[in-house]
């Protein structure tokens, strides 16, 4: 990886770790990596911003999958869309509770 991408992706990881506690997320930042618990404290995830095939950054789940837009599952969200990033992460490790 060339070394402006590594400060690239470093400087994405902690925009987006800055974004989830301004959302009430516990985000903990490790190199290009974002660990994200639920304030609940019931729920994790990791999350890693790292160059795809084409070499274009992008966000990818701990199980490897990238990350798409909620409205758009056929649009695979960039490295700077951390709005949309944070709301999908808050659907992953947030439970929704049902009222009976």
């Amino acid at each position: 990886m060339e070394e402006h991408k590594a400060e690239q992706i470093y400087a994405y990881a902690k925009w987006l770790t800055q974004a989830c506690q301004l959302a009430g997320l516990n985000a903990e930042l490790y190199g290009h990596t974002v660990l994200i618990i639920a304030a609940d404290h019931h729920l994790s995830e990791q999350v890693t911003c790292r160059p795809d095939e084409d070499g274009a950054l992008r966000w990818y789940w701990s199980w490897g999958k990238p990350i798409s837009h909620l409205r758009d599952g056929n649009r695979i969200l960039t490295a700077d869309e951390v709005d949309d990033l944070v709301t999908a992460i808050k659907n992953v490790v947030s439970i929704q509770v049902r009222r009976r």
